[in-house]
């Protein structure tokens, strides 16, 4: 009987140790997995941030002659596209490309497509694209009389792989013209405003160069030649890139899939660049276990240093985001490591934006009544990540 008692007591401890290891090994295995998760958003949010900052490098203001080109074949970027805007009272910035421009709460149904509610940002700029000739650039110079070379070779750096290289897709700008910054996309008389780049340079001469000038005049124009694709020809004089949160169809093709440690209503915030062969999107998955993404811009009240936040610039034209966007805010609401039943969230809301989210920017996400469900949602420990840049080269953030 003494025999049976003491292993009864026995059993009991046993039992209890055992529970409190198993709640032991849960919780690490929920740090470790939350701590792989803070870096991976880490290396995908300042990927964001690098875009963002990036956003009008090497963007055209206006064009020395009309062109067409086309941007996004994606229905989710179709809606973004700048090729075909036109503006009643500022004709000068028709098919003009915004450096900046998003959809606030997107209605799209198809989660495979981007999730409901969500906000859509496009980035544009040279080196918002993932190819190396996208980084690289030089200038070519007016030449004065009477000592013309009739073929002119651009500027070379010191280190050659800084130098557009063979087979490059390049396009021309003019920085300034009269003194006054435009950033004007160079077109021949025929229409052509990119060329391949060789070494040395002289496909310059199938979109144009720099006048002429009598060394009396004293005048000397510059065009910057930037490089955009380094394997296909161009269908937009800039590369795109696009962030949107999708959860991938269990029907899709390749290695792209949403983890199981997910909350099933969650996705995967993407960078997508715009391809310019197709205009299909280039995915690049950037964080896993997002529930939503609200983009928030710092705008200057023209006139004044007033800066407020809006969620919409819908109604600005390229030189009104040019000269009054100073910064761009994205929240991104997502869940560190996986499903915890030893966890419960403290509450039913979480603020998606400036302040507690209801002032008008990003909004209150409510996990009950969302727009899309969200099962178990007091057992994921629910974060708000904040990504907040100043783009270096619109004119309202570079001194004039």
């Amino acid at each position: 009987m003494e025999m049976v008692v003491v292993m009864l007591i026995f059993v009991i401890v046993i039992g209890l140790t055992g529970d409190a290891f198993n709640r032991i090994v849960s919780r690490a295995i929920s740090l470790s997995r939350s701590a792989e998760s803070n870096i991976t958003g880490i290396v995908g949010l300042e990927i964001m941030r690098t875009d963002l900052e990036a956003a009008g490098y090497g963007l055209l203001w206006s064009f020395s002659r009309s062109i067409n080109y086309d941007e996004a074949s994606e229905d989710l970027g179709i809606a973004l596209n700048d090729n075909e805007s036109a503006y009643a009272a500022d004709p000068t910035q028709d098919k003009v490309p915004h450096a900046v421009m998003s959809i606030n709460n997107n209605v799209f149904t198809d989660p495979a497509v981007v999730l409901k509610g969500t906000d859509v940002l496009a980035v544009r700029g040279i080196s918002v694209a993932t190819n190396a000739a996208a980084k690289r650039w030089t200038y070519l110079e007016s030449q004065v009389k009477p000592n013309i070379n009739p073929d002119p070779v651009p500027r070379l750096w010191t280190s050659s792989s800084d130098n557009p290289a063979n087979n490059d897709r390049v396009i021309m700008v003019q920085p300034m013209a009269n003194m006054k910054p435009t950033n004007q996309l160079i077109v021949n008389a025929d229409g052509t405003w990119w060329a391949t780049y060789n070494n040395p340079f002289h496909n310059y001469s199938t979109i144009g160069k720099p006048p002429v000038y009598n060394d009396a005049e004293g005048k000397s124009d510059l065009y910057l030649i930037y490089g955009v694709n380094g394997d296909t020809d161009l269908r937009m004089p800039f590369n795109r890139s696009d962030f949107y949160v999708r959860r991938p169809a269990a029907s899709e093709q390749g290695w792209i899939r949403l983890p199981q440690r997910c909350n099933p209503a969650t996705g995967i915030l993407f960078k997508g660049v715009v391809g310019q062969d197709s205009g299909g999107y280039q995915e690049l998955p950037l964080l896993d276990c997002v529930l939503d993404m609200q983009v928030v811009y710092g705008v200057r009240t023209p006139g004044t240093t007033t800066v407020t936040d809006t969620d919409t610039i819908s109604g600005f034209t390229p030189k009104d985001v040019r000269e009054q966007v100073k910064e761009i805010k994205v929240y991104i609401l997502t869940h560190n490591g996986g499903i915890d039943r030893n966890y419960t969230y403290p509450r039913s809301t979480i603020a998606v934006g400036p302040g507690d989210g209801t002032s008008g920017t990003g909004h209150t996400y409510d996990f009950m009544n969302p727009p899309n469900v969200v099962p178990n949602w007091q057992n994921y420990h629910w974060h708000v990540y904040q990504v907040v840049a100043r783009p270096k080269n619109l004119t309202g953030n570079v001194a004039q």
